[in-house]
């Protein structure tokens, strides 16, 4: 978040935060390659980050992730590319998929699923249920289950786009969230958060109610009211006719987990570094240049040689060439870290 005081992103507030936090090693190596700055909309991956659950007619769980494959495929700029076209267009990503798709130029995106069942989730030397970890592909393979293509653009940005309420806790029957700690926290969090921006009825606002039936809840009053409504029945559940309940066919499944508790513990398999590692060793000599420049030029801003020194060890615990790498780039000596 933004200092609470001058308003601005503050590398010396954001990795003394990360500086306990090791699971992020990964995220960090990720965000300051390339992939950090995306060509275009059209030109990014997705993915879900959190597992879910496939539940079938038995109540038997699988665990999936879902990854989106651009068909544009991924392109990143530089730092100095990235600076150019933001001196001339700060919107030019808006403005990018806009036009593609007034071209007709539609952007598409394969969507794939990762699938572990239940009793396998241990077999692993992390935690398939940490949001911090990928799915590796090789362990984990990627099967395609269909494509999304964008053919059209909004005709009100505000209706169409900016009272979306898009929500990891919207889920058809057959699909639940995992004991991902991260998750669980996000099921409350975002439609608590709508509320606050779009009013109490915000599921029966246009772009997020069903297109063939009528929202089914008991809401009403408040922002973005429902006219009309004349039901003495604002509660659930309820004996009185024509009020909706909870459809008992859909149970949500057992589990047996053996870490569901959600706690403060931490996580068992941790694994901070593994991962970070294998990806810094992936990367072209050019690509592993443009993570160094990257990541030293905000780590370099933080005026806490301590932290600095802390960030270092995480990345040296990943490879002992980028940890060295980055404490070169920064100053630092094998005799600075004796010292500790």
């Amino acid at each position: 978040k933004p200092s609470p005081i001058t308003n601005k992103q503050d590398p010396n507030r954001i990795f003394d935060f990360f500086s306990h936090i090791p699971e992020a090693t990964n995220m960090f190596t990720y965000l300051y390659t390339d992939l950090g700055i995306p060509a275009s909309y059209r030109n990014m991956d997705g993915s879900s980050v959190h597992a879910f659950k496939w539940v079938n007619a038995k109540g038997e769980v699988t665990y999936v992730k879902y990854a989106w494959k651009t068909l544009q495929g991924v392109k990143s700029l530089t730092s100095a590319e990235a600076a150019a076209i933001q001196a001339q267009d700060f919107q030019h990503a808006t403005a990018d998929l806009f036009d593609n798709i007034a071209k007709g130029n539609n952007p598409k995106w394969d969507l794939y699923v990762q699938m572990i069942k239940e009793a396998d989730l241990n077999n692993f030397d992390f935690s398939p249920l940490d949001a911090t970890k990928i799915w590796p592909v090789n362990l984990i393979p990627l099967v395609k289950v269909g494509t999304m293509t964008l053919n059209k653009n909004p005709t009100n940005y505000f209706e169409d786009i900016e009272e979306i309420a898009f929500s990891p806790a919207d889920l058809i029957p057959g699909i639940e969230p995992s004991e991902d700690r991260l998750l669980q926290g996000r099921l409350f969090s975002y439609f608590d958060a709508q509320r606050y921006r779009l009013g109490a009825n915000f599921q029966k606002i246009a772009v997020n109610a069903p297109k063939n039936s009528k929202a089914a809840n008991n809401n009403q009053n408040g922002y973005a009211d429902n006219a009309g409504v004349t039901s003495d029945v604002n509660y659930q559940p309820s004996e009185q006719a024509n009020t909706p309940n909870d459809d008992s066919t859909f149970k949500v499944a057992q589990t047996h987990y053996n870490n569901v508790a959600i706690s403060q513990r931490k996580i068992e398999k941790t694994n901070d570094y593994a991962q970070a590692g294998d990806l810094y060793r992936s990367l072209s000599k050019e690509t592993q240049d443009h993570l160094i420049a990257n990541l030293t030029g905000d780590l370099g801003q933080v005026k806490d040689k301590t932290l600095q020194m802390k960030m270092i060890t995480f990345f040296y615990r990943a490879d002992r060439d980028y940890g060295m790498r980055v404490a070169t780039a920064l100053g630092f000596t094998a005799a600075d870290f004796m010292k500790k």
